[in-house]
């Protein structure tokens, strides 16, 4: 059977689109015409009933992208269908052309890590990406669902798959094209010594719909994906090497943090736009599916050396599905959430047979994370951006990671410690207040819920000032802010 190679779902060869983020929202809206698409963050718009009616209202001047961070299509134990339906609904909301996922997981045993994280490179982590996506798809609108390659920080030993295997082995199985992430290719061939040409090479590039271009930065001596710098020239000649060989393709510059001036950013959107444009028409492809449960001959990667036998076992790989393979991965997966959201850090002799470094480093990733989630629901305190940070550190470090809403949680801890700090306490108690209004919570266990009640309550600022949050019913009833004149 033949799989027709993929066709862009915006007008025009050389589209190229940015995330839409706050920070940049004043700079778009003034000048429409620089992007041709935006991207938003499915789970912003689930937790920010703000956000959402931002990308219905960007909806009607640019087609909107919503993209998914949380659906855990990796997961051996299934998805979330809940979550599953509820970015069907936003992608109805929005008339979306199109939706994209991660090759990821981010829950194991009933523990949610809170990033996105890499699979083994197998084919029994390619049939769950498959069983998930098709659960998925149940809840999606008919539109298509590409899926985004994963930048790795914890490697697993014994992958049977290259990288580029693996996502052919997805895409074959899934019937879904790739959004390719070529800076998340990049990191992952600087960070495991290959070249970076040869490892973009080694992917199905014939059934790559969409890419993303972000920036990074080297960090004791690994490379970090950030989306908070500006993107090397290794990235820009990486997306020229890949539209060379699959014609032009939607681009999309992702900048989440560290925003320079807007000429900074439109000058990255300009040069992907030309590298977008110089590509040749895209050919015909074609590219074979693979029929029942039987891939085409992978190119196997090295195993690591000194993996004990057992753990060999666990992540074996076999041409026959299995109830044991099933259940191995989801074993291994859950002993990777415990070690990267334990409260205490494991001692290196602990976390075989995974590397020390590199669960330390995921760790490090997890806690910076966490307050690059909750500080922008605290719009107000992180007006001091580094004081925030450096609070918002101390605070994620101090408190174990909560079940659920865990950005809600963290900003409340924030929020409540800023309070007893002079400078910042004027911010903190709104942005505090504000959040009270829409949940309820902490619990014991660190939880937190949306508020389906109606909320009115007061605040005295220092100096004496009052402001009032009301809310109607329903969790995503609107907050008013009132500060009554003196």
């Amino acid at each position: 059977m033949l799989v027709p190679a993929p066709s862009s779902p915006f007008s025009g060869a050389g589209a190229v689109g940015v995330g839409f983020r706050p920070e940049l929202a004043a700079d778009l809206l003034s000048a429409p015409g620089a992007v041709d698409f935006v991207e938003v963050v499915a789970e912003a718009c689930f937790a920010s009933p703000a956000a959402r009616r931002e990308a219905s209202a960007i909806a009607r001047i640019w087609p909107v992208v919503p993209h998914g961070v949380k659906l855990s299509l990796g997961s051996a134990s299934g998805i979330d269908m809940d979550r599953a339906r509820r970015l069907g609904a936003l992608c109805r909301e929005l008339s979306a052309p199109v939706v994209s996922e991660h090759v990821a997981f981010v829950r194991g045993g009933g523990r949610e890590i809170g990033h996105l994280t890499a699979l083994p490179y197998t084919l029994e982590a390619a049939r769950a990406v498959a069983r998930n996506v098709a659960a998925a798809r149940r809840a999606l609108p008919d539109i298509p669902l590409l899926l985004e390659n994963a930048a790795c920080t914890l490697r697993f030993p014994g992958d049977a798959l290259g990288e580029g295997d693996f996502y052919a082995e997805v895409v074959a199985r899934t019937g879904c094209d790739l959004l390719l992430d070529v800076g998340n290719v990049y990191a992952n061939a600087v960070n495991a010594g290959v070249d970076p040409a040869e490892l973009v090479g080694s992917y199905p590039l014939e059934r790559v719909a969409m890419i993303h271009i972000a920036g990074g930065v080297v960090e004791h001596g690994f490379y970090f994906d950030t989306h908070a710098h500006p993107v090397p020239a290794p990235v820009f000649d990486l997306l020229a090497q890949v539209v060379a060989r699959s014609g032009p393709l939607p681009i999309l510059l992702e900048r989440d943090g560290d925003f320079p001036p807007f000429a900074a950013l439109a000058a990255e959107i300009a040069t992907a736009r030309a590298i977008g444009r110089s590509a040749p028409s895209r050919p015909t492809l074609t590219r074979p599916r693979l029929a029942g449960p039987t891939p085409a001959e992978p190119r196997l990667a090295p195993a690591r050396p000194g993996l004990p036998a057992s753990r060999a076992i666990l992540l074996q790989n076999s041409l026959d599905a299995s109830p044991f393979e099933a259940s191995a991965l989801a074993e291994v997966q859950a002993r990777v959430a415990e070690l990267l959201t334990s409260p205490v850090d494991p001692p290196p002799e602990a976390v075989a047979p995974f590397d020390a470094e590199d669960v330390a480093r995921s760790r490090a990733i997890l806690q910076r994370k966490r307050v690059d989630d909750a500080l922008p629901l605290l719009p107000r305190l992180s007006s001091h951006r580094e004081a925030a940070a450096r609070l918002g550190a101390r605070c994620v470090e101090a408190s174990p990671r909560a079940p659920s809403l865990t950005a809600v949680a963290d900003a409340l801890r924030i929020a409540a410690a800023a309070v007893d700090d002079a400078r910042l306490a004027p911010e903190a108690i709104v942005d505090r207040l504000l959040l009270r209004a829409r949940f309820v919570g902490p619990a014991g266990d660190g939880s937190v819920r949306p508020r389906l009640l109606p909320f009115i309550r007061r605040e005295r600022l220092p100096g004496g000032r009052v402001v009032w949050a009301i809310k109607g019913i329903g969790s995503s009833a609107e907050v008013r802010l009132i500060e009554p004149r003196r």
